[in-house]
Order: C-alpha cells, then structure tokens, then sequence
C-alpha cells in the first residue's frame, strides 16, 4: 500500500533550490539579514522570497489512488524596488520552473509556472517595497 507523500519535503526542496542560487528565503516570514540592513529607505535591501506552501493534493490509478503528489507554493519575491522584485522572481523562475525537485524518495517531475502576477507596490510598508507574487507546481511519485 502507498502512503500519502507529505508536502513539507517539497517545500524543503524549494527552499534549498532558491538558497543554492543565493537567494534569501523565508517559509511564511521574511528571512533573517534580509531587507533593510539599517535605517529603511537609507540603508542597502537585500531582496528576499517568502515561500507559502500548499498541502498538495493526491491523484493516482485505481491501483495506486494516492501515488501521485500534485504539489504547488507560493513565492512572493521581494525588493526596495519595482526592477529589484522582478529580478528575484527571473531568479526564482529560472532556478525552478521546468526543474524537478529533489525530494527523498520521490522522483518529480518539471516545475510549472501556474501564476505571475504582475509586480506591486506595498504602500502599508514604510519605505514601500514592491513584489511579485509566483505560484508554481510540481507532480512527484515514488521512486
């Protein structure tokens, strides 16, 4: 009998995947030493993800109805500017989609781009960041 797969695996391996290509990445908070490093508006932004996951939703055979797991996250990707937001997201995009996750027993398949929003400012913030919010998926299965 297959078990369910759980979805915080999948979420490790998204964060690992970000971090190998040296972005900051939080799991539903802000990354420590990330944004302003001094006085906000005055000081150096290190722009940052926030990764919020799914639970993931099975699928499989008549044989096997919980083999498959269809996983998907939330990456909101942020900067102290417009051109800052849109960077981490290209870096964030080309780290993951049409990349498979490394996942202990688990093979996976390509990561799919499932939402780009367009990049937005946040005024509630003081100084305003903007972001980009990135929804991507992944289908994996046993090994």
């Amino acid at each position: 009998m297959t078990t369910v797969a759980a979805a915080a695996p999948h979420t490790t391996a998204v964060k690992a995947a970000l971090e190998s290509i040296g972005l900051a990445v939080g799991r539903g908070i802000q990354p420590p030493a990330s944004g302003w490093q001094g006085q906000e508006g005055h000081s150096p932004h290190i722009p940052y993800v926030v990764l919020y996951p799914g639970g993931g939703t099975v699928d499989g055979t008549v044989a096997e109805p919980v083999e498959y797991l269809d996983y998907t996250c939330q990456l909101t990707c942020v900067g102290a500017s417009q051109d800052a937001a849109e960077t981490v997201a290209d870096l964030a995009k080309a780290a993951l989609v049409n990349q498979t996750l490394t996942v202990p027993d688990r093979a996976s398949y390509r990561g799919q781009l499932l939402l780009d929003r367009p990049a937005e400012r946040d005024d509630t913030a003081a100084p305003p960041v903007h972001y980009v919010v990135l929804q991507l998926g992944w289908r994996t299965q046993p090994e």
